[in-house]
């Protein structure tokens, strides 16, 4: 007869023996001590496995590239905000390269028709302008507001670059933040943001989706993110806090619009040669504006540094590599982080205040 339970006694050499339906298994270590080692085990190959995966989709693995998003028949729109700078001046140079029509979002009109008339002369492509203050809440926003959302519906709109953002000159304790500065941050980051995915996104679901059921092409929602949503980052707390309301944000509309033909993303970043960065110099772990683009558009749907974080990603390397080390050890790496972006700022703060006051005794 089969024995349907266990059994346990001990050998006359002190290893304890386990019959398990009618089969007598010997240990040769404490049931605890097996017990332990298989959990170490499974630690240790979700870990290594999870490193392979890093490997693979930062060196061998291609993500989808933005094309992808194309209609067949041609004549698909981006749209994209802060463009005539940086970061975002790259997305606008980099899509009109891969024919796609562009929308140009900014405050400046003179910066936006130069941008309109390089990506014209350049890639023979269309480009349509928006002139607003985004951070300006009011009847002009508003308006804007309303004329994107009929370009949205009468044009093939299928990528909308959230890039425009604000920080604070420099980083300042939170209680000595002034009110408009944390007011720009705020109305920037996050309600234009939300206000702007609000008045396309209608034209995005039905431009990918027919009955419910998603047929065309798909969509994308990107929006850039930064490692300071990801890494509370202390002396910068609304502009941090801005960029994880983002986070959350991002992944509750990208479950909500995913069976629709619409992809939502966050896109983490860390520093990027840019204005706002105040960083003029490249290096390997501040690429670019070029180099950063190019690896954003081109590893759709890859987490890479971001893994185990539903509907975001990491797509530079450097910045993919120290996403993945800071949540690696937990507790323990995420407060490191903390403290080192802390230690970062306070320097950063220290040279900035020594800076303006040299620049004060030269007026």
């Amino acid at each position: 007869m089969v024995a349907d339970t266990i059994h346990v006694h001990s050998h006359l050499a002190g290893h304890p023996s386990y019959h398990i339906l009618g089969h007598e298994i010997v240990l040769d270590v404490p049931i605890t001590a097996l017990i332990l080692s298989a959990i170490g085990a499974a630690f240790l190959l979700r870990y290594t496995l999870s490193i392979f995966r890093l490997a693979l989709e930062l060196a061998v693995l291609p993500g989808k590239d933005v094309k992808s998003l194309q209609s067949r028949q041609g004549g698909t729109w981006a749209l994209v905000t802060g463009c005539t700078s940086g970061i975002g001046l790259e997305f606008a140079r980099q899509l009109a390269k891969r024919k796609f029509n562009v929308i140009l979002i900014g405050r400046r009109k003179h910066a936006l028709d130069e941008v309109a008339q390089e990506l014209e002369s350049k890639f023979g492509v269309q480009t349509k302008s928006v002139v607003v203050d985004v951070a300006a809440p009011g009847s002009a926003r508003d308006e804007a507001l309303s004329q994107i959302e009929l370009l949205a519906k009468d044009l093939d709109l299928g990528v909308l670059i959230n890039n425009v953002g604000a920080s604070h000159n420099m980083p300042v304790a939170f209680a000595e933040t002034e009110r408009s500065e944390m007011n720009q941050i705020i109305e920037t980051n996050v309600a234009w943001t939300l206000l702007l995915t609000r008045a396309v996104i209608p034209s995005m679901i039905a431009r990918s989706s027919a009955g419910g059921k998603a047929r065309g092409p798909k969509s994308l929602i990107m929006t850039i993110g930064s490692l300071s949503g990801r890494i509370p980052s202390p002396l910068l707390a609304t502009y941090s806090g801005t960029k994880a309301a983002l986070s959350t944000w991002t992944k509750a509309l990208a479950e909500e619009v995913k069976p629709q033909g619409v992809v939502v993303e966050l896109v983490q970043a860390a520093f990027v040669v840019s204005n706002m960065s105040k960083i003029r110099k490249s290096s390997p772990f501040v690429p670019y504006p070029a180099t950063f683009v190019r690896s954003v558009l081109t590893s759709i749907g890859l987490p890479r540094g971001a893994q185990g974080r539903p509907h975001e990603r990491t797509p530079f390397w450097t910045h993919a590599l120290l996403d993945y080390a800071v949540g690696f050890a937990g507790y323990v790496s995420e407060i490191t982080g903390i403290r080192v972006i802390l230690g970062m700022h306070k320097d950063i703060r220290k040279r900035a205040l020594k800076k303006a006051e040299r620049a004060a005794k030269k007026e």
